[in-house]
């Protein structure tokens, strides 16, 4: 059994200014908000979605958002778009580019985002593989914390120290980091932020452009993306369009402790390359055994071929467009983060 979650976007232009302890931000100034809903399958499709989250966010796009609502503050935003649709969703709301936050009913998250430089490598991997060589990354990091007790500023202060010890470093001399995978970067940075963030949710670390991984104090959860190109049929006489999908394929359980990892990411690409030639440059529609080309079923297609190559599969994200997708979750915790 899987709960399938249908996901739509938007974004919108507006200005505004926060209260005076918000420093510069309290001065008016504008962004260029950035959207991201998600709710079990509630409306007729994924256009009826994508429709009503539009409207929602419409009466905000090149506004005065002070003059429009009691309260323009990112949380409040998205309360006033939850408000506005008419089933209830998921929602992340990003202010800015490194931070935002998530609203599932009355679970409230504040989030932000940073990066860092640092050279690492994997002492325990098998002989010839890349991640033995000493090589680096430009890693990504997003804090995520309860918002009722820690908002955006003070994640970045309880930040700040930690970026000093890691960025322009050899991870494996830092304590604690001799094994420097991506989970054990995950851990061992929810462990630092555990005392100054008590409220503390995850912390996410993102490797490469396609892969990252989770750690919420319990449970370990990595992701890796794909893109692939493919038709599908547009309409009743035959013709096709396509896209240009994105599949994020995410991994729940524990990690293996000498290696560090709950499964390499390499080996998450190896074990889906059959899959994806079938996938990419190719009809959907004809794929043997989908039961329509929708981006629900091809989903549910992924799952079955996959799932018994990877028994951790937890989660399959399948996006047409950077704001039309669906999210298929094979376990309950995977109902959150939202990428």
């Amino acid at each position: 059994m899987h709960a399938c979650y249908l996901i739509a976007g938007a974004g919108f232009e507006a200005a505004r200014r926060l209260p005076a302890d918000h420093g510069k931000a309290a001065r008016p100034h504008g962004h260029s908000f950035r959207l991201s809903v998600r709710s079990e399958v509630q409306y007729a499709d994924q256009a009826a979605l994508q429709a009503a989250v539009q409207a929602a966010v419409a009466p905000l796009d090149y506004a005065d958002l002070n003059a429009a609502l009691a309260a323009c503050d990112d949380l409040s935003l998205a309360r006033h778009v939850a408000d506005a649709l008419p089933h209830p969703a998921a929602i992340q709301l990003r202010g800015a580019p490194d931070r935002g936050v998530m609203l599932d009913g009355a679970r409230a998250l504040s989030w932000i985002a940073s990066s860092f430089e640092a050279a690492h490598h994997l002492p325990h991997v098998p002989p010839g593989h890349k991640c033995g060589r000493l090589h680096g990354h430009g890693f990504g990091v997003r804090i995520v914390a309860d918002a009722a007790q820690c908002g955006q500023r003070e994640l970045a202060r309880a930040w700040a120290p930690l970026h000093r010890r890691l960025n322009h470093h050899y991870l494996n001399d830092i304590a604690g980091l001799d094994n420097p995978t991506s989970e054990v970067l995950a851990q061992w940075l929810h462990q630092q932020l555990s005392d100054a963030v008590p409220s503390l949710a995850w912390v996410e670390v993102r490797e490469t452009h396609s892969a990252g991984s989770q750690f919420d104090g319990k449970t370990f959860r990595i992701w890796k993306e794909q893109r692939f190109e493919s038709a599908i049929p547009f309409d009743a006489d035959g013709n096709y369009t396509g896209h240009s999908y994105l599949v994020r394929l995410m991994l729940s359980g524990g990690i293996d402790r000498t290696m560090g990892w709950l499964l390499d990411f390499g080996d998450v690409k190896d074990r889906f390359k059959p899959i994806y030639r079938q996938l990419d440059h190719n009809p959907l529609d004809k794929l043997a055994g989908v039961r329509g080309a929708d981006s629900a079923a091809v989903a549910e297609w992924i799952h079955a071929q996959l799932s018994p190559l990877v028994p951790e599969l937890s989660r399959i994200d399948l996006m047409e467009s950077d704001d039309a997708g669906v999210s298929l979750h094979f376990r309950q915790d995977m109902r959150w983060p939202l990428l």
